[in-house]
Order: C-alpha cells, then sequence, then structure tokens
C-alpha cells in the first residue's frame, strides 16, 4: 500500500520530473536548496529508479509505460551540474536493472534502455578520468 501510494501520487503530481515535493505536490525542477539538489539532473531520476520496484510490486502496466516514455524521451545531452554518484548508482543502475527485466518482461522491448545506459556511461567517465 505503501508503495502504491508513493508512485502513483509521484505519476500523478510530479511526473517526469526528478522528485516529488511532498509539502506542495509538485515536481521538483529547479534547484532551491543548494546542494541538497545536486541530484537533480532532469533525466526523471524517480522513474527510472522505480524500474526494478515497478516490476517487484507488480505494476506491469506502470513498468511498461516507464520503459516505453523513458526510451522515447530520455536524454542526457543537458547542460547541467549533476552527482556523479548519484547519476551513477540511480539512473545507471537503473537504466541497467530496468533493461535486464525488460528483456524478460516485455516481449515488445529492443533494448533502448541499455542504449541510454550505454551513452550515460560514456558521459559520466569523463568524471573519472583524473590525474
Amino acid at each position: 500500500d505503501m508503495y502504491d501510494h508513493a508512485i502513483s501520487s509521484y505519476f500523478q503530481y510530479a511526473f517526469p520530473a526528478d522528485e516529488l515535493m511532498p509539502l506542495s505536490c509538485e515536481g521538483r525542477w529547479h534547484r532551491s536548496r543548494g546542494d541538497l539538489d545536486a541530484v537533480l539532473s532532469n533525466s526523471s531520476l524517480t522513474l527510472v529508479d522505480s524500474l526494478d520496484s515497478l516490476v517487484l510490486f507488480g505494476r506491469m502496466d506502470d513498468f511498461r509505460f516507464a520503459v516505453q516514455w523513458l526510451s522515447e524521451n530520455l536524454r542526457f545531452n543537458k547542460d547541467v551540474v549533476v552527482s556523479t554518484f548519484e547519476l551513477n548508482i540511480r539512473v545507471l543502475g537503473g537504466l541497467l536493472s530496468g533493461h535486464l527485466l525488460a528483456e524478460k518482461k516485455l516481449p515488445e522491448y529492443r533494448g533502448a534502455l541499455l542504449a541510454k545506459a550505454e551513452d550515460l556511461g560514456s558521459r559520466l567517465a569523463e568524471a573519472f578520468d583524473t590525474p
């Protein structure tokens, strides 16, 4: 019940923003909290991060929608300062786990999440190229 409430609220009030602001019931699009907002990347963070949970909680219609929407709309060609840690674990990890689950659960899936993960991974790799 708690997961259903949380993900339904995200879809109703915040999608496709990165986060749901619980007091205003709006999506968080802009940085207003300094370093606390470094997680924001305008990459539908909550949606990507919830791909595996959607399957675990049996919300297959939402999973199918999320995979299709991300496949068609997620882009990383943005000029934003991000937390490489958060993007690495939540978005790259979410895309990879989502890809593996989509391969098993969605016959119509053709690998778009893996392509998104490769794109993001190549962009993040530059952050680790330090002397």
